[in-house]
Formats: C-alpha cells, structure tokens, sequence
C-alpha cells in the first residue's frame, strides 16, 4: 500500500514537472540575437484626434427653449442662433420696469409750470420749447421716459410778471435706480438668444436639450477644421524629430479610416518625458478639408525623415499576436522559451521595427512552431 502512494506521489510531481517545462519536450528553431541598426525614422503610431477651438453652449437664463433643440452631429456656422429661450417672462420684467420708470417722470412733468411769454418778447419761449418735445415725441424721435423728464426740466424763457408756479422737486436717485432696471431686464431679455461664436459641429448635448438651464452646459461645439492630433513618442525618436524639424525634413500626416491623409504639422513636442508611458507627448496640427477625421476619434499619424536613428528590428515572421497586442517569443537564460508583448513600428524588407519591449542581447525565436509552448526547452 506504501508502495502504490509513493509511485502515486512520483507520478503527480513529474506531471507537474513536464507542465513546467513545456511537457518535457524542446524544439528546435532559429534564434537571433537582438541588435542596434541605423536607419532613417519611419513612425506608423495611434493618435487621438481633438479639435483645435471649441466652445460650451451654456444659458445665463432658464427656461423651455422655442427654438429646436441641437442635436450630435448638427452644422452650425458662426452668427447661426442656436438657442432661443422663451423671453415672455423677461419681456413682462420689461414692461413692469418701464411702466415704473414712465411714471415716475409723468408726475413731475404733468406739474411742470406754463408760462406764457410777454407780448412784447415776440413769442416763442418756453412753449415754443415745449411745442417742439410733443412734435418730437409725435415721431417717435424721443421716447416717452425722455419726453417727461425734458417736459419736466424745461425752463421759461422768460419769467410771468404776475405769478410763479414751482414745479416738484425730481426724485433723481430713484429715476437713476429705475432706469438701471430697466436696462437690466433688457439685458436679461437679450440673454435669451444665444449665437453660435464659430463654425463647428455638435457634440454633446444636455440630457434634456428642450429645457435652458442657467449655469448649466446645454451643448459643446467643436471646431471641424484644423484639428488637432495628440500621441506619444518613444524615447529614442525625439532627438531625430526635433533635428529633422529645424531642418526642414520632417514629414507628417494623419491617415483616416479609408486610407486618405491629411498633410500636418509637428506642431508640439515634449521636452520631458511623461513618467506614467516614458514616452514624450507631440501634437500635429492639420486642415480637414476633407471632413474625413472626427474629434473624439482614434487615428494614425504618419511620421518620416531621411534622420536615422539607431533602432531595434526582428524579422517579421517574429512576431505574433493576440487579444491584448503584439509580442514575441524568447530565449530566456535558463534556455527556455518564454514571450515579451513588444511595441512594433514599421515594417520593411521583412523586418519590423521595435519601438519598446527588447533590449540589446536578448534572444528572438525568428520564426516560431506551431508546437511551441513556453517552458519548452530551446535548441539552435
């Protein structure tokens, strides 16, 4: 009984032995081991795509919007209304400031004295004056804030010999006061009208985009063209980029979904490297002419220059993928296989470019079996 349990326990541990080890098996394959080349900087990377200028759309009123709501998606040009709130309320804040402010002025011009000018004189005077304010308030000329208050401060030309009338004192500071609300219910009234300040598109909008919020964003507007493209550039192009740039030599694009590009501009480029991705963030700025690129989106940047830069390649058939990206595998020091997830750049002459995941020494299986598992045992 001893007997069967300890072949039982041998049994188990070279099970587990050959799972370790790729099941006790080794392939036989060709193996290269990883080096530094020069060649010129060709860079395939991801890049996301923003809009240079965009503006949130954001009511200083509240209230139900007359006008059709903005959608995703919508055009709008610079100067188009795109919100209309419904000013009846505001309007009515209006008329009761006005109203208060008419009557006001009405009661000291409805007591302002009437003089009448000594025969001798020729006329005209004061009602000359007066006369002139009723035609002028008659066409419109002045408004009837302004016809009262003039009526109400307008002085004889000539002072009745037989009797004085003393018109009532105006209360200033309280025409002043009235006067300031009603401009501002006019520039509350006027906030219901919201215009578009630039050419662009709708991108987001209010969960309930019918209903004016004050203070709160109602939708954002994103300038179509130029855009902006923002990525990350490994560590060992920037020196390249940034000679090629003050040389003159440095070419970028941005290719959309379908194949077609848009020629850029390296308009941005770290001079620290970002601690999180150790790469340095850069930005192109480009036309969309075309109307092929949307921000928000996900694009490739193309970048060139006749600059070289030592870089790493493998051969092609090295490379492999799966869910989560390209790797390869590997020769570690116990000679076994093992696999590294690799960062991969272009490809030329059946060679790819690797922009992050080796290092120098490091053994690369050139092109690995079907049959290769890791753990196995690695002959060259």
């Amino acid at each position: 009984m001893k007997l069967k349990k300890w072949a039982a326990f041998v049994c188990t541990a070279f099970i587990a032995a050959t799972l370790l080890t790729g099941c006790g098996n080794s392939v036989s394959t060709k193996v290269e081991t990883v080096s530094k080349s020069a060649h010129p900087v060709a860079l395939t990377l991801d890049a996301n795509i923003t809009a240079l200028h965009m503006t949130n759309i954001v009511p200083k009123l509240s209230g139900k919007l007359v006008s059709t709501p903005l959608a995703v998606g919508q055009e709008v040009k610079s100067g188009d209304v795109v919100v209309q709130v419904d000013s009846t309320p505001y309007q009515q804040s209006v008329s009761q400031a006005e109203a208060e402010l008419v009557a006001a002025t009405s009661a000291a011009a409805a007591s302002a004295p009437v003089y009448s000018a000594p025969a001798q004189s020729g006329g005209g005077g004061d009602s000359g004056q007066r006369a002139k304010l009723d035609v002028w308030y008659q066409m419109g000329a002045i408004s009837k804030v302004e016809y009262n208050q003039m009526m109400s401060q307008a002085a004889p030309a000539q002072s009745a010999p037989a009797q004085t009338y003393s018109a009532p004192a105006v209360d200033s500071a309280k025409v002043a006061q009235l006067q300031q609300a009603v401009q501002s219910a006019r520039d509350m009234m006027g906030n219901a009208t919201i215009y578009s300040p630039m050419d662009g598109r709708v991108t987001a909008v209010a969960d309930n985009p019918s209903v004016a919020v004050a203070g709160n964003v109602l939708a954002t507007i994103q300038q179509m063209t130029p855009l902006v493209a923002t990525f990350a550039v490994p560590e060992m192009y920037v020196e390249a980029l940034q000679t090629a740039k003050q040389g003159g030599t440095l070419k970028v694009s941005v290719i959309a979904a379908s194949g077609e590009s848009e020629v850029g501009e390296l308009t941005y480029l770290a001079t620290a490297k970002d601690p999180s991705t150790g790469s340095y963030t850069a930005k192109i700025t480009f036309n969309n002419a075309k109307n092929l690129f949307v921000p928000g989106e996900f694009y490739h940047v193309r970048i060139s220059t006749p600059q070289e830069v030592s870089q790493i390649t493998v051969p092609k058939t090295a490379i492999k993928t799966k869910d989560s990206g390209d790797f390869v595998y590997i020769v570690n020091d116990s000679g076994l296989a093992d696999a590294k997830s690799v960062l991969t750049g272009d490809e030329e002459d059946g060679r790819v470019v690797v922009l992050d995941g080796l290092k120098e020494g490091d053994k690369v299986i050139e092109d690995p079996p079907d049959s290769l598992e890791i753990g196995m045992k690695v002959r060259s």
